[in-house]
């Protein structure tokens, strides 16, 4: 009886909730199903390319689901209380497109993607932009090029799951580019109408398309009831998620969406599981997540067209953790100022073309793509007008959204009020300063189907784009039915470059028939903000984007190199050596600073490069030390920690290009330094600082804080370089004390990260061997009273610390304000054919920031000879050095015997 009340308190409980929830119009879904895939492969691209698989089924034809045929759902109820917040944009002038035509000596490229091989109706385009690639897929086909349009591999969409078994038709393919996981992500769907249908996955080991991919599938619905079609997909920090509409096999009907939530590590680490979500009809119709722009964004936002009529959108959330995530459809419904139709009447063709009657069908006002970005969800799709049931044509309506509130911030229609131009099937993209483009298809009497896109610079006018720009005209007229519709589409593709400032969109066009047979063309376009955008690298294959979204450290910067002396002619550039000490200020060192403008218009040549020195350490911060004004020895004031070396004006820089800077430097002595810093006397670190704005923020597209390396990571225009700096005297450059500090007026809970290069200047060697922490001074006597804790570390009886894995960490360790300590630092390998080889440990601090990491700063160490990093003062390699006992031994029996000849010679 107990059991049974219980029960019966939880169902009164669920019921209870369940009608709250309906009463504030939210839902939430906590208790989604595991999935594991019912197949897994391993492809290459360029493998597949020579399969007999890809050769036998290039002129397939693709059994595109006609849902689209259908007329979609209509639109759903608001409910009473529902959080309704309608835009109320200031008032423009008229709604009539304006046209330009890009000019074909235009520097960005614009290029064909895949074409029509007579084998899909539509082609359904799906694209994505990596750091040296680009990808599209297409129902067809899945090909790779290089970023000016060279053809690297191409091979069928059913080729490309081949090896998941069975004969899957593919339709329907979605690619993004992961920036700050180096990955890509591709999905499609298998098998349309049928209890076979299927949903495919695939992610790719590294930012190399043309590498290997692991290959995931999904059954669709076990009961062999409904069928998967129009995958939406997004991701955030925490999931991959794949959202898509459910279709029943008998009729067609629309059944529901379905929610694949991925958890993104385990599925990039081998283990996709996602959770599946089955919702109903009443929550909504192609439910679209967000390509999440912001690596800290906790929330995934999902968007729905709600209620053509009323003008309004839909929200949801995924929330939780990646293992265990929560849905939750909420009550906010952003709201344009006015409405529109869903879809023509019956859901004809609808669009007109030159050179035929045949009209051209511009789909339904569901969602094309969703974006987020700097705290904004913005969002497009196409829209019939004017509102209800017999609207003359149809445009595209974009969005950015608040979406914690839904407050509409911009809402724009673009279309032509006097019915000439048609547009459809928008994507979108906003860059890190919300530069915006919106890609899509124009129609009209007057032109063939063309590829246009509009864009609106974040210093635009609000809400409103510029002039629509065709970048390809179209070719011929177009008439392909499919059942009975002259069917285009069905989605384009808009994306952000891994620079987050340019901009690459693919569209559809009509292209010239063949052999009598209609075709459509894809092409690619990259836009770059008309603007100037000076930066400096930060890592060899830094973009400039903001942040920074690669791995490795912040201090390593290429663009800043050091030479003893002058190098007028620049013969060395990027060739570093450690600096000299010399008395005087008559003999300078030199640094160079090389400064990059990725933007299409020239820099004003009245921007400033100031560069600044510090004494190194993991725990510097900003702006002290490095302004000049502090000492660690506030007696004499001999040991200065940084200071201001220069600033000079930047000349012009032309578009693309780049300008190296010089600056004289005269070191500090770094025996200065010996008393506090032991053999840590040599480091030292240089950074360079681009304003473009006498006032704060000086240019800088995020504030600058008193971390040094979230500075760094966040802002393109500064970069940092550990260096070495020497006397006269010759010696080897092997520091072995790492310098933690506290530059802050606050206590700070420290952690410390470790990580070994080996002399090929790859991660390794802790499967041969650890380093071995020695806490100095200070250190010595905080951790005697507080044993380390932390992950892949050892405390040994004599008070050192072993690390013995890759990423161990120390952490909470409480360093008091304006304080610092050393760690002597060495690596012991386990095995003798090691001795002698080059290594570097390279050793982070972080902080605890109200529970977030934050990188305070870091060091890397150099012992003997390691690719990609110069270890003699004098800028000579000396591999000798480094010899192991065999060598000296092999070298010794050589001199004996070379002087036992010698003497033989001399007295035979």
């Amino acid at each position: 009886m107990r059991y049974v009340k219980t029960f019966r308190f939880r169902l009164f409980l669920s019921i209870l909730l369940a009608f709250v929830w309906s009463l504030e119009g939210l839902a939430q879904d906590t208790s989604g199903n595991k999935v594991r895939p019912v197949k897994t492969a391993k492809v290459n691209m360029l493998e597949i390319e020579k399969s007999a698989v890809n050769k036998a089924d290039t002129l397939q034809k693709v059994k595109k689901a006609p849902n689209l045929e259908e007329i979609p759902p209509g639109d759903l109820d608001i409910p009473e209380d529902a959080t309704i917040i309608r835009h109320r944009p200031p008032p423009k002038s008229g709604d009539s497109a304006v046209f330009s035509v890009r000019q074909k000596n235009s520097n960005l490229p614009n290029f064909p993607g895949l074409g029509d091989n007579n084998a899909s109706i539509p082609p359904d385009i799906g694209g994505a932009v990596g750091p040296n690639h680009l990808m599209v897929a297409l129902n067809t086909q899945v090909r790779i090029q290089t970023k000016v349009g060279a053809n690297l591999s191409t091979v069928t969409l059913n080729a490309f799951f081949s090896p998941l078994g069975g004969s899957p038709n593919m339709f329907d393919p979605k690619v993004l580019y992961d920036p700050f996981e180096q990955r890509w992500i591709i999905t499609a769907v298998a098998n349309g109408g049928l209890a076979t249908s299927a949903l495919m996955l695939g992610v790719s080991d590294t930012d190399d398309p043309t590498g290997t991919w692991s290959l995931y599938q999904y059954l669709t619905d076990a009961t062999n009831t409904n069928w998967f079609d129009y995958p939406s997909i997004g991701f955030n920090k925490n999931w991959i998620v794949v959202t898509g509409n459910m279709f029943a096999i008998s009729d067609n009907s629309f059944a529901g969406t379905a929610h694949y939530i991925f958890d993104k590590g385990a599925t990039y680490g081998g283990t996709a599981t996602p959770t599946v979500l089955s919702r109903p009809t009443t929550e909504g119709f192609t439910i679209c997540p967000a390509i999440t722009l912001d690596n800290t964004q906790e929330t995934l936002y999902m968007v729905t067209s709600w209620n053509s009529g009323v003008g309004a959108l839909r929200l949801y959330t995924i929330t939780g953790t990646p293992a265990a995530p929560v849905y939750t459809m909420t009550s906010l419904f952003p709201t344009s100022t006015s409405g529109w139709a869903a879809i023509p009447a019956g859901g004809a063709d609808f669009a007109p073309q030159s050179g035929s009657t045949n009209l051209i069908a511009n789909g339904d006002r569901r969602i094309q793509n969703a974006v987020f970005r700097n705290g904004s969800l913005w969002t497009t799709h196409t829209i019939f007008l004017p509102a209800g049931t017999s609207p003359t044509r149809s445009g595209v309506q974009w969005w950015e959204i608040n979406p914690t509130t839904g407050a509409v911030l911009q809402n724009e229609k673009i279309q032509d009020a006097t019915g000439t131009n048609f547009f459809a099937y928008p994507t979108l993209g906003v860059n890190a300063y919300d530069d915006l483009l919106i890609g899509y298809s124009s129609f009209s009497a007057g032109q063939f189907a063309s590829s246009n896109f509009s864009i609106r610079l974040n210093t635009d006018p609000l809400n409103v784009t510029q002039a629509t720009t065709q970048f390809k005209a179209g070719l011929a007229k177009y008439f392909k039915v499919f059942s009975t519709s002259n069917r285009w589409g069905d989605y384009s593709s808009t994306t952000i470059d891994p620079d987050d400032f340019s901009i690459w969109t693919i569209q559809q066009y009509a292209e010239l028939p063949v052999s009598g047979s209609d075709r459509w063309g894809t092409e690619w376009n990259q836009w770059i903000p008309p603007v100037a955008d000076l930066y400096s690298k930060d890592l060899t294959n830094d973009l400039g984007a903001e942040p920074n979204p690669l791995p490795g450290s912040m201090y390593q910067s290429p663009d800043i190199w050091v030479r003893k002396l002058q190098d007028p002619t620049l013969a060395f550039a990027h060739v570093h050596e450690n600096a000299e000490y010399r008395t005087g200020t008559s003999n300078p060192n030199y640094v160079y600073v090389e400064v990059h403008n990725r933007g299409t218009v020239a820099s004003t040549g009245t921007e400033q490069i100031t560069l600044y020195w510090a004494k190194a350490g993991a725990g510097l911060g900003w702006l002290d030390p490095w302004n000049g004004g502090v000492f660690f020895d506030p007696g004499p004031n001999t040991m200065l920690m940084g200071d201001v070396i220069g600033t000079l004006t930047i000349p012009v820089v032309a578009p693309g290009a780049s300008t190296i800077v010089e600056f004289a430097w005269n070191p500090p002595d770094p025996a200065l330094y010996a008393t506090a810093f032991g053999t840590n006397t040599n480091h030292f670190c240089l950074l360079s600082r681009i304003t473009t704005s006498g006032t704060s923020p000086f240019g800088m597209t995020f504030p600058e804080t008193t971390s040094i390396n979230g500075n760094v990571r966040n802002n393109n225009n500064i970069v940092w370089k550990n260096i070495g700096v020497y006397d006269l005297a010759t010696g080897t450059m092997a520091p072995a004390q790492a310098v933690i500090g506290n530059m802050t007026d606050l206590q700070m809970r420290a952690g410390f990260r470790f990580r070994l290069l080996d002399q090929d200047g790859n991660i390794g060697l802790f499967e041969r061997g650890r380093i071995r922490v020695t806490p100095v001074g200070q250190m010595e006597a905080y951790f005697k009273e507080n044993p380390p804790k932390g992950r892949g570390i050892k405390l040994n009886n004599d008070g050192t610390i072993d690390v013995f894995e890759q990423g161990a960490t120390i952490n909470d360790v409480l360093l008091d304000p304006k304080t610092f300590g050393l760690l002597n630092m060495a690596y012991f390998p386990d095995e003798n054919q090691e001795v002698g080889k080059g290594y570097a440990i390279d050793f982070t601090q972080v902080a605890d920031n109200a529970g977030q990491e934050e990188v305070i700063g870091g060091q890397t160490f150099v012992f003997g000879q390691v690719a990609g990093f110069l270890t003699q003062p004098d800028g000579d390699s000396k591999p000798w050095f480094n010899c192991p006992w065999w060598c000296w031994v092999i070298i010794i029996i050589i001199i004996i015997i070379i002087i036992w000849w010698l003497r033989r010679k001399k007295n035979p």
